[in-house]
């Protein structure tokens, strides 16, 4: 015998596929732990009887006989002798006939799918762990009864006297649990013995299961349940329940929805019940996933809205999902028990067991989308205290984020909470009071964003952004002032994070509903013009940032004509209109420093330094001047994003004096910051220009890292002009390795996209790039064409080249000659 197939080897196998320790299997076979051990380690013959009749059921292999019949053919080959003719497990002989009554268990519809793994690994945990009790808990309709019947089906056989399925749904009354219990254990209810006590008598000699479903209503009967297992030591419970039992050695188990392709899986199982011509196919497949999603993968949830595909199709039952509330009403099979047939049955259920207070604050959470926390329920004028109740009856789901701790509520329950809310008449005013907190939340964000907590507050943003789209949709609607202002101050976080598309919807939503003539109007759309121009949609951001002008201009409102004038100089820097650019800038530059606004005047100085190098009449020390105040100003404000943009000035102009590695230097510190910061166009342009750092100083593999990543970060942002920048970079590094097909095609769709937006330096490049392949190529004819076009720009425009391009520039039109 190889060790491969040793008894000790293939024990081990099979108590880790079991998910058990030595420990949990010597508790189920009623040795130690060391015992368990010396036969893994073949220190101690196994005996084949023990096997046979212990081991077997405690591994789970009742119902897989080739592995139980393996494992004691192993064991007796351990001993030198043969397998006996029988390897079933003694337990199942022990099953007479008066017991069999009390193992019969309903018997499930259809096949329990997604739930193999904690079928199995809750079976070995009930055989195997020293508690006696184990509870299955979770919200209404995420499949606790189907789980508990077949953990109930696999284990019976595994105990002398059987399983029993107990349900308990009917029950509100906890002095009624000993009597019921004592129904459906057939015992004579004629006497006057007291039904606990002949309870005690009855279970204290039996092995058995005891499958206690929908115990949450019931729950002070759990003293009675403490008594049993007390009494009967060869009794093990199982209960489903919304809520603990508080009671110790109590297993808790938090049953969570299926997962994405069992909850899929499940769906098609019961449309085709309802469907026999239903079918999955890659078509619908997508859709399917989007309606279990919806439905939060609740089994319930999927068997009732698939039970309607005879009359709707998957597009017609999402698009119902989507728009409308969840169909919490949908009748469901008959012979389901009378509060799984609807959903709003179930979840009604759980909602009467509720206190008045926890009604309430049930009621109210349904306001949230995605997480909250205590703070933000005080901020609605709601109880907090009542939070760990709900989540202890399962109804809202406790979240940890380190050491905070945060909580969400299911769709399927915010439905039914909402549809609560507007019949109570609560509806108007908590979602007033939520998007009134949303909108002071975001205020308190936007007077961080300059500082050492802008990380964390755009990180707290991005976390409740799902609150932000609901108070931003309820307000569109019912207050479009409240709509606009948030939308408006938000302008940071849709930026820097590059929620682009996102922002100018919200923003044009805003802007639509709320026309009047305000402040947060002008904030607003400045917000869409800085957008826009993000996204090289310049003439429209054109528009909106003129529209600001005027109406800051009316309402003599100096912050907001500051801050239109800054935006505008960039509009114009974008249309290629650098001496308009510089014009503004100017003109913005008196209005920040009359406010005392030192982020936005040192901001503005940097942008003017940004432009004196394109300027060759510009004095060299007003642009250092110019730099060095606003690092100073950024400094003692404490202001982080701001020298991100100076630092690229200062790598400019290292470029311009040919100090390369002095670039490098620059743009690496400004990188690592907007890392730091999270400033996704930040990190775009850095590692565009750190690239072209190390382009300069002929690292080529570098600067192609840089500038691929610095790609991908454009595609993202939907910004068209820097894609195609970035586009005429990699053509260089493919050009220079001699890829001389891959650097046209990427230099040709670069220069395209150039003359489509009129920027004469990237054509200028572009052009001198496919002039250099053509040489490369040997192609002197066409060469001369491309550089000499080239040439006429290079010579029009002011110096841009840096030194080393400029350089190679020149010997490509020598290679000419």
């Amino acid at each position: 015998m190889t060790s491969s197939t040793s008894f000790g080897i293939v024990l081990r196998q099979m108590r880790k596929r079991a998910c058990m320790t030595q420990g949990d299997l010597a508790a189920a076979v009623g040795y130690s732990p060391s015992f368990i051990s010396s036969l893994e380690k073949e220190i101690r013959q196994p005996d084949v009887a023990t096997i046979a009749q212990y081991f077997v059921p405690a591994l789970g292999l009742q119902d897989e006989p080739h592995l139980a019949a393996r494992l004691v053919e192993l064991a007796a080959a351990a001993r030198g002798e043969s397998p006996p003719v029988a390897t079933t497990s003694a337990r199942r002989s022990h099953i007479t006939q008066n017991d069999a009554e009390q193992s019969s268990l309903p018997t499930p519809p259809t096949p329990l799918l997604g739930r193999e793994d904690e079928v199995r690994t809750l079976s070995n945990r009930l055989l195997g762990h020293s508690g006696r009790l184990m509870t299955l808990l979770g919200p209404p309709g995420i499949g606790k009864s189907r789980l508990a019947l077949e953990i109930a089906t696999r284990l019976h056989s595994a105990y002398r006297n059987g399983a029993l399925f107990v349900p308990l749904a009917p029950l509100d009354d906890p002095s009624l649990f000993p009597t019921t219990l004592a129904r459906a254990l057939h015992l004579s209810l004629e006497t006057t013995q007291p039904a606990i006590p002949r309870l005690i008598g009855h279970l204290r000699r039996k092995e058995m299961l005891l499958v206690l479903d929908n115990f949450e209503q019931i729950i002070l009967a759990g003293a009675v349940v403490a008594d049993l297992l007390a009494e009967c030591p060869g009794l093990r419970v199982l209960v489903t329940s919304q809520e603990r039992l508080h009671l110790r050695g109590e297993q808790q188990v938090r049953v969570a929805p299926l997962g994405a392709e069992a909850a899929s899986a499940l769906f098609v199982q019961c449309a085709q019940a309802a469907d026999e011509g239903f079918a999955l196919t890659d078509h619908n497949r997508p859709t399917i996933a989007a309606i279990c999603g919806r439905l939060d993968c609740l089994p319930l949830a999927i068997e009732l809205s698939a039970s309607r595909m005879d009359q709707l199709s998957p597009q017609q039952l999402l698009a119902r999902l989507t728009e409308k509330h969840l169909d919490l009403g949908n009748p469901g099979p008959q012979d389901l028990p009378p509060h799984q047939r609807t959903l709003a049955a179930a979840i009604q259920r759980s909602y009467r067991l509720l206190s008045a207070q926890e009604q309430r604050l049930f009621r109210g959470l349904a306001v949230f989308v995605g997480d909250f926390d205590a703070v933000t329920v005080t901020e609605l004028g709601l109880d907090p205290i009542w939070l760990e109740s709900l989540a202890t009856r399962s109804l809202i789901q406790l979240e940890r984020r380190g050491d905070a701790r945060c909580y969400r509520l299911l769709e399927t329950l915010r439905t039914f909470a909402s549809d609560q809310l507007i019949l109570t008449g609560e509806n108007g005013r908590l979602r007033h009071d939520h998007a009134a907190w949303m909108l002071r939340l975001a205020r308190q964000a936007d007077k961080a964003m300059r500082s050492a907590e802008r990380p964390n507050w755009l990180a707290r943003l991005d976390n409740g952004i799902d609150n932000l789209r609901a108070a931003l949709g309820w307000a569109v609607q019912f207050e479009p002032e409240t709509a606009l202002a948030l939308a408006g101050v938000l302008q940071e976080f849709w930026y820097s994070r590059g929620y682009n598309d996102e922002g100018r919807e919200w923003l044009r939503r805003s802007l639509a509903a709320a026309p009047g003539a305000t402040a947060d109007r002008v904030r607003a759309l400045n917000a869409l013009g800085q957008l826009l121009g993000q996204q090289s949609d310049y003439a429209e951001a054109q528009r909106q940032l003129d529209q600001a002008e005027t109406l800051a201009r009316s309402l003599n409102d100096p912050a907001g004509l500051a801050e239109t004038l800054r935006l505008a100089a960039w509009a114009a820097n974008d249309r290629h209109d650098q001496a308009k650019a510089i014009a503004l800038f100017h003109e913005a530059l008196p209005l920040f420093r009359s406010l005392g606004d030192r982020v936005h005047t040192a901001d503005t100085l940097t942008s003017l330094a940004h432009f004196g190098m394109m300027t060759p009449e510009t004095d060299r020390g007003q642009i250092q001047q110019w730099l060095q105040e606003s690092l100073v100003a950024f400094r003692e404000v404490g202001d982080l994003p701001g020298p991100i943009f100076a630092l690229h000035q200062k790598g400019l102009l290292a470029v311009a004096d040919g100090a390369y590695d002095a670039a490098a230097r620059h743009y690496d510190e400004a990188l690592t910051l907007a890392r730091a910061l999270g400033q996704k166009p930040e990190i775009a342009w850095g590692l565009g220009l750190l690239g072209e750092a190390y382009w300069l100083r002929g690292d080529l593999e570098s600067a192609l890292a840089c500038w691929q990543e610095a790609h991908h970060h454009f595609l993202a942002l939907g910004s068209r002009e820097a894609v195609a920048i970035t586009q005429h970079h990699l053509g260089q590094v493919a050009r220079r390795q001699g890829n001389l097909d891959q650097a046209t095609a990427l230099y040709t769709e670069s220069l395209a996209a150039h003359q489509a937006a009129g920027d004469q330096d990237m054509i200028a490049r572009c052009l001198a790039g496919l002039g250099a392949v053509a040489l490369a190529r040997g192609d002197k004819t066409e060469a001369a064409h491309l550089l000499g076009a080239a040439k006429i720009l290079f010579d029009r425009l002011p110096p841009f080249l840096s030194p080393a391009d400029a350089a190679e520039f020149r010997q490509l039109l020598a290679a000419l000659c």
